[in-house]
């Protein structure tokens, strides 16, 4: 390192006064310290599990759906909606600065299988499934109890798994009558997630489940009592009401009273040697046709149209004696609300 006397000489052959040369060698040491510094803290950063953490800059997922509007259930008819609407419904069942509130920070949703919600620092999943679960991915879960119901709950140094029983129904019935709640941290360390899994499945209960009607009883077979309704749409309608719907449509089409028409809980109806069906997912439809507009396949003693551009996705299938295609014809409208 240069000396004072360095410095003088340095001036006097340069013709420079001292301090510019001290000033110079000043502002080198504390730019070097700065940089020193900067690394330093990035460094530590880097190790620090709760820095970080951003929201996705792409919403929806690759894989996930926006949310769209949907008629909210009433009474136990959240157990009874098909995956895709229980998923849109569960997203939309509290105001999103509830879900803010409650999750601590700015909160993305998306549907799918199920309602899924990101913040920065937690990833939360929420759905409707068949029974209450004997194990999961954190172990054995606790009994508790949720909103005065009973539940189990799981939580290890990455989550808490909460499932919470709405309505008691033997899981072989079709019903989906258990509410499910997973939260995981994103970004950081042993997150607290017991509280607040808790609190959002207290919210979402209460928003599902306004005073309505219960579950229709539902027989070994799957079978139904016969509620008559005016027509209408089936698209997000629970189960019961899509079949309800379809024996409406099946007797206008057929030209018969529909009082001995054999709903079951399944969205099916069957009517004098007939039945209709709607499915979410079916097997793969190869149209060879075409109803009100619509891919068809036909088949000896069968008809399915394919509501929807997914091959594999929405379907309603007939089946029977008499002219399928002409009964198809006329039933498909106003299921879809044309």
């Amino acid at each position: 390192m240069a000396t004072g006397n360095d410095y003088r000489s340095i001036a006097r052959k340069t013709d420079r006064p001292m301090w510019i040369w001290a000033g110079c060698a000043l502002t080198s040491v504390l730019l070097l310290s700065g940089v020193a510094i900067a690394v330093a803290i990035t460094v530590l950063n880097k190790d620090d599990p709760g820095t970080g953490a951003e929201l996705p800059e792409v919403w929806p997922s690759k894989s996930g759906l926006a949310l769209r509007p949907v008629p909210m259930p009433t009474g136990e008819m959240v157990t009874a909606l098909t995956d895709d609407t229980g998923a849109q419904v569960l997203c939309q069942a509290i105001p999103e600065q509830r879900w803010e509130e409650i999750l601590g920070g700015r909160t993305l949703r998306e549907a799918g299988g199920a309602c899924h919600a990101v913040t920065a620092e937690l990833d939360v999943s929420a759905q409707m499934i068949p029974e209450l679960p004997k194990d999961t991915s954190r172990g054995l879960p606790t009994r508790t109890t949720v909103a005065g119901k009973v539940a189990v709950i799981a939580t290890d140094k990455d989550g808490t798994s909460l499932s919470v029983e709405l309505v008691e129904v033997a899981p072989h019935n079709g019903a989906s009558p258990v509410l499910r709640v997973s939260l995981r941290g994103r970004a950081i360390k042993n997150p607290e997630t017991e509280g607040k899994a808790k609190a959002l499945a207290e919210a979402l209960i209460a928003g599902v489940t306004p005073p309505g009607p219960a579950l229709p009883k539902i027989g070994e077979d799957g079978e139904i009592p016969l509620e008559k309704r005016e027509p209408g749409p089936i698209k997000d309608q629970p189960l019961p009401v899509v079949s309800w719907l379809l024996c409406g449509e099946l007797g206008r089409a057929l030209g018969i009273p529909s009082d001995n028409a054999k709903p079951t809980f399944f969205a099916a109806c069957e009517l004098n040697g007939v039945t209709a069906d709607y499915s979410e997912l079916s097997s793969l439809v190869r149209p060879t046709t075409s109803v009100a507009g619509l891919p068809a396949q036909v088949d000896d003693g069968s008809v399915i149209v394919q509501l929807t551009n997914d091959p594999g996705g929405q379907t309603l299938k007939f089946k029977g004696t008499g002219d399928l295609t002409a009964l198809a014809e006329k039933m498909v409208p106003p299921l879809l609300g044309r």
